[in-house]
């Protein structure tokens, strides 16, 4: 009897301990089997796309079980301003086995009337592990909207011309792309063909797209030429706070007081000395006249 109850202990000793190694089991496939899929690399190309442009993100993930995963889906939820373009959302696989990566890209494309700036987009992994528990992994990361700023830099008017040596040039600054620029400053370079009357240094501030703004600089030409050239040191930044300087020269040609509508300094001291020398002459007639006629007139009254 003894043997029998001591048999039937070790019996339920055995089978506690299988149970207990059971469950120990299934929790080290769970903990095995839980969120194994792995995100290595994720991000756009061109790492910044311009309003209106295209461009995709790439995506690499891994299984990094031990065993394969099946019914993989990943998904990519864009900002708002960021489409797909001749492509969709979603990518499926039925398994992966365990070790392997796999590549994705997505087609999308930026509206034109976005803002540039950074914007967060998301991404889910959803897939079946091995014991067949439904898997979702989510995350996030960043679209970079910007394109590159470019000014157009032009001389719009100049009060210097051949015979006039002192006088402002007018030079205008546009921004002829959908990047915006911020705290834009013009700097005009010394020369040896002239002297800044003004302050050399302007500052600008925003430039918005498809916007332009003029600075005045007043010059005191020191060589008389047939063009002068305006060394600029441009500086800004752009909406992401990226600093730009740009080193670009103007060419001014100076052209005759007559090409732009002007009498020279000379040509007015002639005209005034003509003008004196005609007033003169008609006043000395006047006076010789004055005097024949009086001499004439003394004579026949003497004679009477």
């Amino acid at each position: 009897m003894k043997k029998q109850i001591l048999f039937f202990v070790v019996a339920l000793l055995l089978a506690g301990a299988a149970y207990a190694a059971e469950l120990d089991l299934d929790r080290q496939l769970r903990l095995q089997y839980g969120d194994v899929m792995r995100i290595d690399k994720i991000g756009t190309f061109p790492s910044e796309i311009s309003p209106g442009a295209k461009g995709n993100i790439n995506v690499e993930i891994r299984n990094a079980a031990e065993t394969e995963i099946r019914d993989v889906v990943v998904q990519i939820f864009p900002p708002s301003g960021i489409s797909f373009l001749d492509d969709v959302s979603k990518r499926k696989f039925p398994v992966i086995p365990s070790g392997e990566t796999q590549n994705m890209s997505f087609s999308v494309i930026a509206s034109p009337t976005i803002l540039e700036g950074v914007y967060p987009a998301r991404i889910t992994v959803n897939y079946l592990n091995k014991i067949g528990e439904a898997k979702q992994d989510n995350d996030t990361f960043a679209m970079v909207i910007k394109s590159k700023p470019n000014l157009f830099v032009k001389i719009d008017s100049s009060e210097l011309y051949k015979g006039n040596g002192i006088g402002d040039v007018t030079i205008t600054f546009v921004n002829n792309n959908v990047a915006d620029i911020r705290f834009l400053t013009v700097e005009l370079l010394d020369s040896e063909d002239y002297d800044i009357v003004s302050t050399n240094r302007m500052y600008i501030g925003d430039l918005d797209s498809d916007d332009f703004e003029s600075v005045d600089f007043t010059l005191k030409l020191i060589n008389e030429k047939d063009s002068i050239t305006l060394p600029l040191k441009i500086s800004y930044k752009d909406a992401l706070n990226n600093d730009y300087s740009e080193s670009i020269n103007v060419d001014l040609r100076l052209r005759e007081a007559e090409d732009v509508g002007k009498a020279t300094n000379n040509t007015w001291i002639i005209v005034i000395v003509v003008a004196a020398i005609i007033i003169v002459i008609y006043l000395i007639y006047r006076k010789l006249r004055k005097r024949k006629e009086y001499s004439k007139d003394g004579f026949h009254v003497g004679k009477k």
